[in-house]
């Protein structure tokens, strides 16, 4: 009995940690966010959700997109900029020169207005299709209180289930 009780301090230490480490980097992105940061990153990596199909077939929408910001950039990489709204766009690079960067969505027929480059806030390394979709569904009310619902259930089950060893009396 020890060990299944061992087993359960693992596995709800594990998952408050990992509870713990989810709020902790929505509670990172929001502050950010509200401090003017489109793009927060951690160790120069960051995420967003394709929006539009400015970018199909290679980034279709609902993708979630990690990136890296680099040093440099180059021509036919796929970047994330901020446009002079303060919107993210996500489109290839096309021109870079002089510090001026133009981009295109693969799906459109006309170049981006050109922009600084350092408005550039990294390149794309990975994309998860459809994954972007249920993180702005986590984000609606009805997602957040599901994720509460859920962390609360897999903390609180094993206690629900869990068998009282009677005392053994000898006899």
């Amino acid at each position: 009995m020890k060990r299944k009780n061992l087993i359960r301090q693992i596995v709800t230490g594990v998952f408050a940690a990992l509870l713990c480490m989810i709020l902790g980097l929505f509670g990172y992105t929001a502050i950010a966010r509200a401090r003017g940061n489109p793009l927060p990153t951690v160790f120069g990596w960051g995420s967003a959700v394709v929006l539009s199909g400015s970018m199909e077939p290679e980034l279709p929408v609902g993708a979630l997109l990690f990136l890296h910001r680099e040093k440099s950039y180059e021509v036919g990489e796929i970047v994330t900029y901020q446009d002079e709204f303060g919107n993210l766009v996500t489109h290839r690079l096309v021109a870079l020169e002089n510090g001026v960067a133009t981009t295109r969505g693969d799906a459109n027929n006309t170049d981006d207005a050109p922009f600084p480059a350092a408005r550039i806030c990294g390149k794309v390394q990975a994309v998860l299709p459809g994954v972007g979709s249920a993180i702005l569904w986590c984000k609606t009310p009805l997602g957040l209180c599901t994720i509460v619902l859920v962390f609360a259930l897999l903390i609180v089950l094993p206690w629900l289930f869990h068998k009282k060893e009677t005392p053994h009396d000898g006899t």
